[in-house]
C-alpha cells in the first residue's frame, strides 16, 4: 500500500488545530521551502502547474500523467503531506478510479476532483460548465471506492456557484451529494469575497454532516485587499483547510521579473546586491539547502575510501 501515512498525517494535523493553511505551489523546491518555513502541508495546484510546466493557461491542457508526475516529485521531496489538484479526474468515473490509484502511488495525501465538464477551466474565469448531478456524484463515489489507503483524502469540489446552469442552491445540493458518496472534504468555489454564500453553504452541509471539514480556496483572483477576510473568520464558518492559490508561482514571477529588469538596467551591480542579501537570508546558501552536506555523509558511509579523495583540498560543500 503506497504511503498510507501521508493521509493519516494530514488528518492528525487537522484534528490537532482549528484550521490549516498553506500557500499553493508548483515545484519540489517550493515544497521544500514551505516545509522548512513550518507549514503542516503543501498543495500543488492545477493552474500554477500548467503555467509553470507548460507555459499554458488552466483550460484543461495539462494531462493527468503530467500532473501525477509533478505530484510524485513534490511528494518525494518533502516529509509533510501533499494535497494535489486532480482537475476533473481526467475522464468519467472509471477514469477517476485509475486517477486515484495513480495519485496514491505518487505518495500524496489526497486529491481534489471537480465537477466541471472536460476540458475544464480555471474556477475564476468565465465559461465554466458543470456535468450533470448524477454523473458528478458517481465520480466521487468511484474515487472513494478506488482508494486502497482508507486515509487517502478525496476532496470533492463543485464550481456550480458561478457556472452555467448552477448557483448556490445547486452547489449545496452537490455538496450534500458528494458527502453522502463518502467524500472526505468538500470544496466549493466562490466568485467573490462576500462571506454570505460561504456561510450558507457551510451551514447547509453541516446541518447533515457537522464534522465534515470544508476546504476554502483563498483565491488570488479575488480582491482580498478591498474586502479583507481573515483565516480565523473562515475557520469559524467551518472552512478548516485553506490554500492561498497560486502563491508560489506569483511570488516567483514577481521576484524573477524584478531581478531580471534590475539586472538589465544595472548589470553586475544588481547581482552584487542580490549576493549581499543572500548573506543574511535563511536560504541564501542554496548548496546547503539542496543537501550537499548530506550527500557527502552518505558517500562517506557507502562509497570506497579511494573515491572520497576527490574532496581532498576542496573548499566549501
Amino acid at each position: 500500500m503506497p504511503s498510507p501515512s501521508k493521509g493519516r498525517a494530514f488528518r492528525e494535523r487537522l484534528a490537532a488545530k482549528k484550521f490549516l493553511f498553506t500557500p499553493g505551489l508548483t515545484t519540489p523546491l517550493q515544497a521544500m521551502i514551505i516545509e522548512k518555513a513550518g507549514y503542516d502541508y503543501a498543495y500543488m495546484g492545477g493552474y500554477d502547474t500548467s503555467l509553470t510546466l507548460l507555459g499554458m493557461p488552466d483550460i484543461g491542457l495539462i494531462t493527468g500523467s503530467e500532473m501525477i508526475g509533478s505530484a510524485r516529485s513534490i511528494a518525494g521531496a518533502v516529509g509533510i503531506p501533499v494535497l494535489a489538484d486532480a482537475d476533473t479526474g481526467y475522464g468519467n468515473a472509471i477514469n477517476v478510479m485509475r486517477t486515484v490509484r495513480e495519485f496514491e502511488a505518487a505518495g500524496v495525501a489526497g486529491i481534489n476532483i471537480e465537477d466541471q465538464v472536460s476540458p475544464k477551466r480555471c474556477g475564476h474565469v468565465a465559461g465554466k460548465q458543470i456535468i450533470p448531478f448524477d454523473e458528478a456524484v458517481g465520480k466521487i463515489r468511484a474515487a472513494v471506492d478506488a482508494k486502497s489507503d482508507p486515509d487517502f483524502i478525496i476532496i470533492a469540489r463543485t464550481d456550480a456557484v458561478s457556472a452555467a446552469g448552477g448557483g448556490l442552491d445547486e452547489a449545496i445540493r452537490r455538496g450534500l451529494g458528494f458527502a453522502r458518496a463518502g467524500a472526505d472534504m468538500l470544496w466549493c468555489e466562490f466568485p467573490s469575497t462576500d462571506l454570505g454564500p460561504p456561510a450558507r453553504f457551510a451551514a447547509a452541509i453541516h446541518a447533515e454532516f457537522p464534522a465534515l471539514p470544508l476546504y476554502f480556496n483563498y483565491s488570488s483572483n479575488l480582491k482580498w485587499h478591498e474586502s479583507p477576510v481573515s483565516f480565523d473568520a473562515l475557520a469559524d464558518l467551518g472552512y478548516r483547510v485553506i490554500t492561498v492559490s497560486l502563491a508560489g508561482m506569483r511570488v516567483a514571477m514577481q521576484a524573477v521579473w524584478d531581478y531580471a529588469t534590475d539586472l538589465r538596467a544595472r548589470g553586475a551591480a544588481a547581482e552584487i546586491d542580490l549576493e549581499k542579501k543572500s548573506l543574511t537570508h535563511p536560504l541564501g546558501n542554496h548548496h546547503a539547502f539542496a543537501g550537499f552536506a548530506q550527500i557527502k555523509e552518505l558517500e562517506a558511509k557507502y562509497l570506497p575510501a579511494e573515491e572520497l579523495k576527490k574532496y581532498q583540498g576542496a573548499e566549501g560543500l
